[in-house]
């Protein structure tokens, strides 16, 4: 779900405003996230069920989430409507 605000797409990472977290330094990432309100409405209620804070959901969600070799989600290819390759037909 991605909409336009001022020329930016929602939800897509924008070139110039790459993170700067360095995770050697120990530090907790504090973040702002933009979450749209049926996403909201999902993040809430599953916090509130298994008794976290939004913040628990969250790192919860994704030390779960399965990961390629490459560290990329899984469901990547879903995202960027990339098919399966399906195998040609052997010719002559």
């Amino acid at each position: 779900m991605t909409t336009t605000h001022k020329g930016h797409a929602r939800g897509k990472p924008q070139g110039h405003r790459r993170p700067s977290y360095d995770p050697s330094s120990g530090q907790s990432w504090r973040t702002g996230v933009l979450v749209y309100p049926d996403e909201a409405l999902k993040a809430i209620t599953a916090a509130d069920g298994a008794g976290l804070s939004f913040a628990g959901l969250v790192n919860e969600l994704i030390r779960r989430m399965p990961v390629d070799e490459n560290g990329l989600p899984t469901w990547t290819d879903e995202l960027f409507g990339v098919a399966e390759q399906k195998e040609l037909p052997m010719t002559g």
